[in-house]
């Protein structure tokens, strides 16, 4: 069976002598971790902590390497540093535009309060205005409500006994006994 990505001495734009890439992916050298150069090349990420932005370059390469948390292979793109510009300037319109635009994220669309922390995208309303408009039964608000509870205490004991290894006593009760 053949590597995905085999190594392959190519040509690059970055270097004059031919280097190793793992071949190519929509026509630009694919590089795995590790083995991009860092004085030359960077990602996004890396171009920011720099205090740079690529400019309105296209990328020059692409690195990859698997995300072990979501289990698959993730594609970043590579930038040469010699061609990256510096970070514009926060000016006050920008930070007034940008605060204005995290203000609508955290605005009731029905009461119009403007809360601490950004509503869900699906519908931009308050835990209170959700409850008065009435609750999907899938919604963790039944709970916190008086009167709506969504399911019984013979019901919450029945799940706690379905799940083993949940609710064990870890034996710090005991010693406390004693």
């Amino acid at each position: 069976m053949a590597r995905q990505h085999p190594w392959v001495l190519a040509a690059v734009c970055w270097s004059p002598d031919r280097e190793f890439t793992r071949g190519t992916w929509h026509g630009k050298p694919l590089l795995s971790h590790g083995i991009a150069p860092r004085d030359k090349l960077a990602t996004r990420r890396q171009l920011r902590a720099l205090g740079l932005r690529p400019g309105g370059q296209d990328p020059v390469a692409f690195l990859y390497f698997r995300c072990r948390k979501a289990a698959k292979i993730v594609h970043a793109d590579l930038y040469l540093i010699e061609h990256a510009k510096p970070v514009r300037p926060m000016t006050p319109g920008r930070r007034a535009a940008l605060d204005k635009a995290m203000a609508a994220r955290r605005t009731c669309r029905s009461c119009g309060e403007t809360g601490w922390a950004e509503l869900p995208r699906a519908h931009r309303t308050c835990d209170p205005c959700l409850a008065e408009d009435g609750l999907p039964p899938d919604s963790h608000l039944h709970d916190f409500l008086a009167g709506e509870p969504t399911l019984t205490a013979d019901e919450h004991a029945a799940l706690d006994h379905a799940r083993p290894g949940q609710n064990e006593n870890p034996g710090w009760t005991q010693e406390i006994a004693a």
